[in-house]
């Protein structure tokens, strides 16, 4: 098989590689389509992944193969796996919280992922999805629930006022999680007009904010009468966005970090004591799946306009990772591995 295998910063080769074997409680997958995730890039940048390994875990495929000891799967199920692949019995799993896994693994970080025509995944991994939805859309399952992950444990409610920072990919599923969960207003701000462009069309009322030449500050100030937001949804992970976040919130406001900074962020503590601020860190999304799945087979009308290209597997490197890393102004990029745009996505 052909896979997209990590080497190390800006070192990416598509190469032949035997499909992987499959254990008792295994599913072996063949491909069809697979995102490029912002973690990704990073890695791409800074070459924080394990060298050798066969990266991607934003994906779809169909059921090749089932292990001995797999009832609920069977060949030919359409499914997408998870990127985070808990234990199942470590304190967090049990209580409930398996995105906080002492010993989980990370498909296409820390074993073999789905930048391949097959991957192998423990079946508590791999998710059915239902038939009228497609093997592309189903690509934004994984990340999906990662926004309703940090929707669930944040304090919102219908009628908040909302600022998203950072409108790639993960900002734009939340700009329309928020939306079909009732925001009153939503706040977009990223420093790509192109990507504020697609936020325009995911959702036309929300109001756009450049930074590079508007002032987030007065901005915000202004439209909310000098109140700031109740909630902000920071995906970008910039250390200089999180540090403006607690002067953008109402008293008693919450900000939910999605976004990874990749270096330490100044909090500005006393403003958060005095205001009562909350700031929580959301961490994947393994029990939001479920939910993830329906939306999009439900209202995926309202997901549909992040993915921008479909790219083929051969050339994951020139327009996909080189592409966006010199110009970000994309949406969610998806590889064409083993699927038939033509066949599934109408």
């Amino acid at each position: 098989m052909r896979a997209a295998f990590f080497y190390g910063a800006g070192d990416i080769r598509v190469e032949d590689a035997e499909i992987p074997e499959i254990g008792d409680d295994d599913v072996l997958i063949r491909v069809a389509y697979c995102g490029i995730c912002g973690s990704d890039l990073t890695a791409y940048r800074t070459g924080n992944y394990v060298p050798g390994i066969i990266i991607g875990h934003e994906f779809s495929g169909i059921v090749e193969k089932t292990g001995s000891k797999v009832n609920d799967l069977r060949k030919g199920d359409r499914v997408v796996g998870s990127s985070l692949i808990p234990c199942g019995h470590c304190e967090f799993c049990l209580s409930g919280k398996p995105n906080l896994c002492k010993n989980s693994l990370m498909t296409g970080i820390t074993i073999n992922g789905a930048f391949a025509e097959y991957v192998s995944l423990p079946s508590r991994a791999v998710f059915r999805i239902p038939p009228d939805l497609n093997l592309v859309d189903a690509t934004l399952a994984e990340p999906l629930s990662i926004v309703i992950h940090g929707l669930y444990i944040s304090s919102f409610r219908p009628g908040n006022i909302v600022l998203v920072q950072g409108a790639g990919p993960l900002g734009l599923l939340t700009l329309a999680l928020l939306r079909i969960s009732g925001a009153y207003r939503i706040f977009i701000s990223d420093l790509s007009d192109e990507r504020l462009s697609i936020a325009s069309r995911i959702y036309p009322d929300s109001v756009l904010i450049n930074p590079s030449r508007d002032n987030i500050f007065s901005r915000i100030d202004k439209e909310t009468g000098g109140e700031g937001v109740d909630i902000i949804f920071d995906t970008t992970g910039s250390p200089s966005a999180l540090k403006g976040d607690f002067t953008l919130l109402r008293r008693g406001g919450e900000i939910i970090v999605l976004g990874i900074p990749e270096e330490p962020v100044e909090a500005d503590i006393f403003t958060t004591v005095m205001n009562e601020l909350t700031i929580k860190g959301s961490f994947e999304g393994y029990n939001e799946f479920g939910m993830a799945i329906k939306l999009l087979s439900s209202r995926g009308e309202n997901f549909r306009g992040i993915i921008t290209s479909v790219i083929p597997l051969e050339d994951i490197v020139e327009s996909g990772f080189k592409r966006l890393l010199d110009r970000p102004s994309e949406g969610k990029v998806v590889v064409k591995i083993g699927g038939d745009i033509d066949e599934v996505r109408k």
